[in-house]
């Protein structure tokens, strides 16, 4: 696929909003739970982003 740089610039970038959106719930939320959500979040970004540039770049790997 030919957009693989593209799709790495978007997934940074939702990446970078959940980073700003962990900072504003630590900061405002005195739940665990809340805290956990985030984080789960970005546990789940960082793992279908990284699996999906593997499945669409054009190594042959």
């Amino acid at each position: 696929m030919k957009n693989v740089k593209e799709l790495y610039f978007v997934w940074l970038l939702i990446l970078f909003v959940e980073i700003i959106w962990l900072y504003i719930v630590e900061d405002m939320s005195n739940t665990t739970g809340d805290l956990l959500i985030v984080i789960t979040v970005i546990a789940v970004t960082l793992t279908v982003g990284a699996v999906g540039l593997k499945v669409f770049s054009d190594d042959g790997d």
